[in-house]
């Protein structure tokens, strides 16, 4: 999220009466958001109306009208250069800035009582803006990670609550994301669906947040004036365009991609971690193009390596036929296991040679095909 977000402020205005904008918007590929963030000052005791009214008013009423003078504003742009959360410069294209998702999130202070608060808003001109808490914000945050996710439950979320309302109102945002994982698009909302909700993601999440951190903190770790040429070695890794590009991929993935890719990590690591030998984990998505390739290595092989990752993501990117293929190579050094990132991409042509060498000696698992069914984490 942080590396496709920049702060609105960075929206040049060319009217004579500058408009009040969101606080945040985040663009990748055809889909984005427009995030933005009010809090309540902090009192000794609220009354329920107050906190009401200041809803409606700072929240609702003018919050919605920031985040549509952000949209009109990008809707005027055939594209911008922004400096991204990492201080990386980036260009962006906002293709469909009415598609972006509206996103507006609260805060009130923690001792604050029950009140009665607008879940969305919707305009006359069918524009549509979720309104949050920021407790529940974080409910979501809990289990959905990638953008496409979130697109997703949001999509999900305005359908309910626009076909549903008022009676959607009385449930909690955790029935909400319970029925989501149900994948029940068509019953009334429920405060029995809760339960579904309740699981923060187990240990696949958790290695998947480890490996994740790895490349993000390879970009955080991108100087701001950093060039490919001079200061990256693509025979050691990849160039810091490379590393977007694979955040990119990653960002894009659905729910049961994701949990695919999660379960193959999970498995690579504890390879790794016993030093056992596995042949490598992958998966393609159809909807994207790219594929995934995970390669444990054993502590003997450690110096042949990258080699070998950029070798398996060659073939792997050649037999499945793909445009982009994204290879993940895992090896334990000391007590801690080093995660190395290639990214290949382009056409595939005739190569007799490789065929000839995967019909000899096939490094892989033999793909399926095959749709995962729901998921509760």
């Amino acid at each position: 999220m942080r590396a496709f977000s920049f702060a609105a402020t960075q929206l040049p205005q060319m009217s004579d009466k500058p408009v009040e904008i969101a606080d945040r918007v985040l663009l990748i590929d055809d889909s984005g958001f427009i995030f933005h963030l009010r809090e309540r000052e902090q009192k000794v005791a609220t009354k329920s109306a107050d906190i009401e009214r200041w809803v409606a008013g700072q929240v609702v009423k003018k919050g919605v009208r920031r985040i549509q003078s952000t949209r009109d504003l990008l809707a005027g742009y055939v594209g911008l250069s922004v400096v991204n959360h990492f201080g990386h410069r980036m260009t962006v294209t906002a293709k469909n800035p009415d598609a972006l998702v509206g996103i507006m999130i609260y805060r009130v202070p923690p001792k604050t009582r029950p009140f009665r608060a607008a879940r969305f808003k919707q305009n006359r001109n069918g524009g549509f803006v979720h309104i949050l808490r920021d407790t529940d914000y974080f409910e979501i945050c809990h289990h959905f990670i990638t953008p496409a996710e979130l697109l997703d439950y949001f999509n999900f979320r305005r359908d309910v609550l626009v076909s549903w309302d008022p009676p959607s109102t009385a449930v909690s945002e955790a029935a909400l994301i319970g029925q989501y994982l149900l994948e029940d698009f068509s019953s009334p909302p429920s405060s029995s669906l809760e339960r579904a909700a309740r699981s923060r993601g187990g240990p696949t999440a958790c290695e998947f947040s480890f490996v994740l951190d790895t490349l993000g903190a390879e970009i955080a770790a991108i100087e701001h004036d950093e060039g490919d040429d001079e200061h990256d070695d693509e025979e050691n890794g990849p160039t810091s365009d490379d590393r977007y590009e694979i955040l990119s991929e990653l960002a894009l993935l659905s729910r049961y991609e994701l949990r695919a890719l999660k379960q193959q990590l999970r498995q690579a690591l504890e390879a790794v971690r016993a030093n056992r030998f596995e042949l490598p984990f992958r998966i393609a998505s159809a909807r994207t193009g790219c594929g995934f390739l995970i390669v444990p290595v054993m502590r003997e092989f450690q110096e042949r390596a990258f080699d070998a990752l950029e070798s398996l993501a060659m073939a792997s990117k050649h037999e499945l036929d793909l445009e982009r293929q994204v290879g993940i190579g895992m090896w334990k050094n000391t007590e801690f296991v080093d995660i190395e990132w290639v990214l290949l991409k382009g056409k595939n042509g005739p190569f007799p040679q490789l065929d000839e060498r995967l019909a000899h000696n096939y490094p892989f698992r033999r793909a399926s095909e095959r749709r995962l069914p729901p998921i509760f984490t």
